[in-house]
């Protein structure tokens, strides 16, 4: 084998692997709660990213989210709902298997997913 060709199979290798954890990178959230979910945010080496929301889900509502992620599928995440006197509530910190998840639900006390 060549440098050129042991190349381009690292290179597709590599490309194999990242399209395997960006599998099931889009998904739905539904807010089974009276709450308005505000923020969706996840967590990676004891950091926690910016809100990957730029719109706020209201009670009974749906909506698609396109995640650009390339990391493992089992990650960490909380949402935050909005308070009464306009501020944040931070949910619990929940593990879900991204790559399996189509659908994630928020019933105001915790999230599960299919």
């Amino acid at each position: 084998m060549t440098f050129k060709s042991a190349a381009l199979a690292a290179t597709l290798a590599m490309l194999s692997a990242t399209a395997a954890n960006a599998a099931g990178m889009n998904f739905d959230i539904q807010n089974s709660s009276d709450y308005i979910i505000t923020g969706f945010y996840t967590g990676e080496n004891g950091e926690w990213s910016s809100n990957w929301m730029n719109f706020k889900l209201k009670g009974g509502e749906t909506a698609q989210m396109a995640f650009n992620y390339d990391g493992p599928c089992d990650i960490e995440f909380y949402v935050t709902w909005e308070a009464e006197d306009g501020s944040n509530i931070d949910g619990d910190v929940t593990t879900i298997d991204i790559c399996d998840a189509n659908t994630i639900y928020f019933d105001g006390a915790e999230a599960s997913y299919d």
